[in-house]
């Protein structure tokens, strides 16, 4: 049986090379590779302090600690979404309050969102699922901390702004399946000092005097990260080739996607809404599995 893989990494000579090097300079915690890589993401993202972090759930814990979140405080997140933000929530003692997407689409609505705002928010949780990102710039007037997750859509801009500039902290991951990988990872990145000393001294474990964690990323981490990030505008270039076939083939079926084609997407993923009942679905989907 053929098996299709839905996510692979791309990796070439460059990111051994750069791993290769690491070692050889007996760099493997925090070196040049990791200032490289974070200033990097920095730039891309017009941010000016930034992170990187051994995982997901290691950027979002920094970041509800920067936020003060604890025991009973609320946090809104969508029921469709990575587990990271929930676990790194039961970390802190917060509550977390789902809210569902809105119909035909990927995201909250800003009035599904206001239904769950309560006297005891201390933050909202935005994703930008699959390389679409969502209508962030309306959830800004709600005064309450933002925490975008770029991790699919990073390197992508809207109406001049780079995604992920918007919100009061963006985290993102560099998992295998994400738009550039360290092997695992993630970023956490704000414009506020402020936040940012609060996250630096409770990533890095050097103050025996305050709780901190061991959520460094590894300095050959760094090194491959730099590699993918210098890849990332033809990662994206491709993505968009192949997501207009897609669109081109969708027009000859009954079935559409949750919004039309746009260069401000990346297209991590190729979401679809099938026109057919869900038994009938699941019964293309068993025999695709078996050919």
């Amino acid at each position: 049986m053929e098996k299709i893989a839905a996510t692979r990494p791309t990796i070439t000579r460059k990111e051994i090379e750069g791993v290769l090097n690491c070692l050889i300079k007996e760099e493997l915690l925090q070196g040049d590779s990791i200032a490289d890589f974070e200033n990097g993401i920095s730039n891309l993202l017009a941010l000016k302090y930034s992170l990187a972090t051994s995982s997901l759930l290691a950027a979002y814990h920094l970041a509800f600690e920067a936020l003060n979140i604890c025991d009973d405080d609320e946090v809104i997140i969508p029921s469709y979404f990575d587990i990271a933000p929930l676990s790194a929530l039961n970390l802190t003692g917060g509550k977390a309050v789902l809210t569902d997407v809105n119909d035909n689409s990927l995201f909250p609505s800003i009035d599904q969102i206001k239904e769950k705002i309560s006297g005891k928010t201390k933050a909202i949780v935005v994703g930008h699922l699959f390389g679409f990102h969502s209508p962030i710039e309306e959830f800004k007037e709600l005064n309450i901390p933002i925490i975008e997750d770029i991790s699919h859509i990073i390197g992508a801009g809207a109406n001049g702004t780079s995604i992920g500039s918007v919100g009061t902290i963006s985290v993102a991951s560099f998992a295998p399946s994400m738009m550039i990988t360290t092997g695992n990872g993630g970023i956490v990145l704000t414009n506020h000092l402020k936040l940012y000393n609060i996250m630096k001294e409770k990533r890095d474990n050097t103050n025996s005097n305050n709780i901190s964690y061991d959520y460094c990323l590894t300095d050959f981490q760094g090194a491959m990260g730099i590699s993918q990030l210098s890849k990332l505008t033809n990662f994206i270039k491709r993505r968009r080739e192949i997501a207009k076939r897609y669109f081109s083939s969708l027009r000859m079926t009954s079935h559409k996607t949750p919004f039309q084609y746009s260069d401000s997407f990346v297209y991590h993923s190729f979401p679809i809404i099938f026109d057919a009942p869900t038994d009938k679905i699941k019964n293309i989907g068993a025999k695709a599995v078996s050919i």
